[in-house]
């Protein structure tokens, strides 16, 4: 499966190998990009859209074997403009595109096979993770991602070699982790509604939260059970027809391709304490009055809960 998104943010990770491949190619310049990644950049005479997918289509092997080989491919200086552009680039490289989002990042559809890669206001970052390895059978091989517009100050869109994550970690650390399976829960509404976010801390202070008839595209709730079940995940329903949906995932699972061991990087986040210590890390970071305060309204909030929670 294979996953297209639009945006300026976006986060993911990915094991990055140092094989170099060369591509013998008029038209385009291709090297090692900052001995990591895999960079084709267009010649002058040749930037617009449809020699990019004259490229596509004539190396399209070619390409697949240097994501292979590095895990990340950078391609710049061809004008892609729209996200239907982009989807048709997408489709050049991976005919079999995925057209429906399982997860729950904030992101709305804006093409067949395109989203936005995140709705958070640009002062929240976006933690490392690999990209939907809480639901394994959803996990896609690939991402695709373009910029639109370059940001004019603090854009960024790291992508980091979730192995040397996992080698960074304490090996006391590693070792428990390798031998501990989680199970996250999901909790989806049956209506969209507003949520209120004081991460936001901006008007409006208020999110819609999915539903899950959106995350399912569909209102059987026989269907969502019988898609639930097949890719091992449980359903509990609840009173006002609002569902829990669990999942097993591992803290540290193996790459698809290269099947070299990873870290998912989403525990943290499903921690009870995950987001108060995030905010902290954004305050820290950014060092101003309105991140330091969500981080206490957080810490407040978390502390409250985890009492209950032992109670």
């Amino acid at each position: 499966m294979t996953k297209l998104l639009l945006g300026n943010n976006f986060l993911e990770g990915n094991i990055l190998a140092a094989t170099t491949m060369k591509l013998n190619e008029d038209n385009i310049s291709h090297k090692e990009f900052n001995q990591s990644f895999s960079l084709v950049t267009a010649k002058p005479n040749c930037t617009d859209f449809n020699s990019l997918l004259d490229y596509l289509k004539n190396y399209r092997h070619e390409l697949k074997s240097i994501l292979r080989n590095y895990g990340a491919v950078v391609i710049r200086g061809y004008e892609v403009k729209t996200p239907d552009q982009f989807q048709q680039v997408g489709l050049n490289i991976f005919p079999n595109l995925q057209n429906q989002y399982p997860g729950g990042a904030p992101r709305h559809k804006v093409a067949e096979y395109v989203w936005t890669a995140s709705e958070l206001p640009n002062y929240l970052p976006i933690a490392g993770h690999t990209e939907l390895s809480y639901s394994p059978s959803d996990r896609p091989t690939y991402i695709l991602f373009f910029s639109p517009q370059v940001a004019k100050s603090g854009g960024e869109t790291p992508v980091i070699d979730m192995k040397s994550v996992l080698l960074d970690l304490p090996e006391q650390l590693q070792q428990k982790f390798s031998h501990t399976n989680l199970v996250t829960k999901f909790y989806w509404v049956s209506i969209q509604k507003k949520l209120f976010d004081v991460r936001l801390w901006q008007w409006p202070w208020f999110r819609y939260a999915k539903s899950w008839k959106a995350v399912f595209n569909t209102q059987n709730k026989g269907l969502v059970e019988a898609k639930c079940r097949d890719s091992g995940r449980q359903t509990e329903w609840l009173i006002n027809d609002n569902l829990i949906v669990s999942c097993p995932m591992q803290a540290i699972s193996s790459h698809p391709i290269t099947s070299e061991t990873i870290w998912t990087g989403w525990f943290p986040w499903f921690h009870i304490w995950g987001v108060c210590i995030d905010a902290w890390f954004v305050a820290k970071f950014q060092r101003k009055f309105r991140s330091w305060l969500v981080f206490f309204i957080l810490f407040l909030i978390t502390f409250v809960q985890d009492r209950l929670r032992k109670n």
